[in-house]
């Protein structure tokens, strides 16, 4: 008896340790099969105006940075990439992709990480709808903008967290919370749902190509194509087709409260992604010309938008290399498209040697992964000047333990000062001086107020609302450095 009991422990210590084997071959596995997909950049021409030499050198600054950005582990080139077609029926690697980073997104969230889950199931979410013909149940998709929604209150983005939970709500009214949302997350959902299903709902007529296909709305059968579907809540829907010899096909669109919307749905037996295609030199030329003036405005984004969609990139950098005393400076700028911002990299200053160049194409490089790889939040420029955030102070120092009665007192220590603000610009001017697009001191008025912060005030978001519409501010956003925060945003500027 003693040997057989000691036979069974020993096939348990077994078991444990395949168990614990198959842990770290496995759990590694799906960790990097939860990674996040490299960001698509775009790289415009950097180019020089036409003077003697700086044609020269601003093809060789182009190059060395084209060649390190190749080599780069954190993003791929858009003129590199490669995008395979997926075949209806078979399996898509997008979505397999957005599920694993659904359930990393989910753990992150759980385990106090909202940044980090934010991160992943957006990019979940993306996969999601790149490959939303191929998706047979569309409850994955309503639980990542529920968490989407969660993560976004706990870092205070409530207008984001409103946006996701009125997808969710809309595809889904009669759904609700997965487990585990509660608490703020439920009080803003219930709002939010109280508020948007009372209000007159749409319609939407469904044709397919070629006729017969097989329509979904959110997931709910609704029968061959052509058909109206009544009743739906005004926002976002997810539309699929399916045909049993033409293939599938799918379309995310927006419905409006008492109006019928009709679309068509193409279906096919390849189900994408489409194919990159070249930038157009036209868009490409205007895109410089507005970056070398500064115009960082409306036409910028579109022109910025129009790039992207054609070579299907997320990220657009623009800028123009121009001589300037005995060298050249190279003015940069960087265009997210999910994000809908402009990020403008500090200049870089080089001599007209080739190995000046090199260095600065290097220091470009370097700089333009870090701007992909943590898009910047901090600085802002609005109205032409430069608004910095300041350094947030550090956290009070806890006291120590209360000494014995028989002690003398021990006084806590001072916390410590505050380091120095970051600085707006490499020529190291003070961050309460405001700058323009080209980094010029602005001159303060006698009559300046220097106290209190404008980013919490009404009236300083009225004011860039007002400006934004006239189209006469320019917006955009500065990179920070690598050890910055972009969770918080309290700017403070000297008018």
């Amino acid at each position: 008896m003693r040997h057989a009991r000691r036979d069974v422990f020993a096939g348990s210590a077994g078991w444990v340790a395949v168990l614990v084997l198959a842990s770290q071959v496995l759990l590694p596995a799906r960790e990097a099969r939860a990674q996040l997909p490299e960001p698509r950049l775009w790289l415009a021409p950097m180019q020089a105006d036409d003077v003697p030499g700086a044609r020269l050198l601003s093809e060789k600054f182009d190059e060395a940075v084209r060649r390190q950005l190749e080599r780069s582990q954190k993003l791929d080139l858009t003129d590199k990439a490669r995008t395979a077609s997926v075949t209806a029926g078979e399996s898509d690697p997008r979505v397999e992709q957005a599920e694993n980073l659904r359930v990393a997104g989910k753990a992150a969230y759980a385990a106090g990480d909202a940044p980090g889950a934010q991160q992943k199931l957006q990019a979940a979410l993306k996969l999601y709808e790149e490959g939303l013909a191929s998706i047979n149940k569309l409850e994955a998709v309503a639980e990542t903008l529920a968490f989407l929604g969660a993560a976004a209150i706990r870092q205070q983005f409530d207008a984001d967290a409103k946006d996701y939970f009125n997808r969710l709500i809309a595809m889904a009214p009669e759904g609700d919370l997965p487990e585990g949302l509660d608490g703020d997350a439920r009080a803003l959902y219930d709002k939010v749902k109280t508020k948007l299903l009372p209000k007159k709902r749409g319609s939407l007529t469904i044709a397919s190509n070629p006729v017969g296909g097989e329509v979904r709305v959110d997931g709910v059968s609704r029968g061959p194509a052509p058909v109206t579907v009544d009743g739906l809540v005004r926002g976002e829907h997810y539309i699929q087709v399916s045909h049993p010899e033409a293939g599938m096909g799918a379309v995310r669109t927006r419905v409006g409260g008492g109006k019928t919307k009709e679309i068509t749905v193409s279906v096919s037996t390849q189900l994408g992604p489409e194919p990159a295609q070249a930038a157009d030199p036209a868009v490409t030329a205007r895109l410089i010309a507005l970056a070398r003036e500064g115009r960082l405005d409306k036409e910028f984004r579109e022109q910025a938008e129009a790039i992207a969609t054609q070579t299907r990139a997320d990220y657009a950098v623009v800028g123009s290399i121009v001589p300037q005393g005995n060298g050249f400076v190279l003015t940069a700028f960087l265009y997210g498209v999910q994000e809908k911002q402009i990020a403008a990299f500090d200049e870089f200053r080089f001599r007209a040697d080739l190995s000046s160049v090199f260095v600065q194409a290097s220091a470009f490089a370097t700089a333009v992964e870090a701007a992909v790889a943590r898009f910047p939040l901090d600085k802002v420029v609005a109205g032409g000047f430069v608004a910095v955030a300041p350094v947030r102070p550090p956290e009070p120092v806890a006291p120590p333990p209360a000494a014995p009665p028989t002690a003398a007192p021990v006084a806590p220590p001072t916390a410590a000062a505050p380091p120095p603000a970051e600085l707006a610009r490499r020529d190291e001017l003070p961050p309460d001086e405001p700058l323009d697009l080209h980094g010029t001191r602005r001159v303060p008025d006698a009559d300046d107020d220097d106290d209190g912060a404008f980013y919490t005030t009404w009236w300083f978001w009225t004011t860039v609302g007002v400006v934004a519409v006239a189209g006469t501010a320019a917006t955009g956003y500065l990179l920070l450095d690598e050890d910055q925060s972009q969770s918080d945003f309290q700017a403070t500027v000297r008018w």
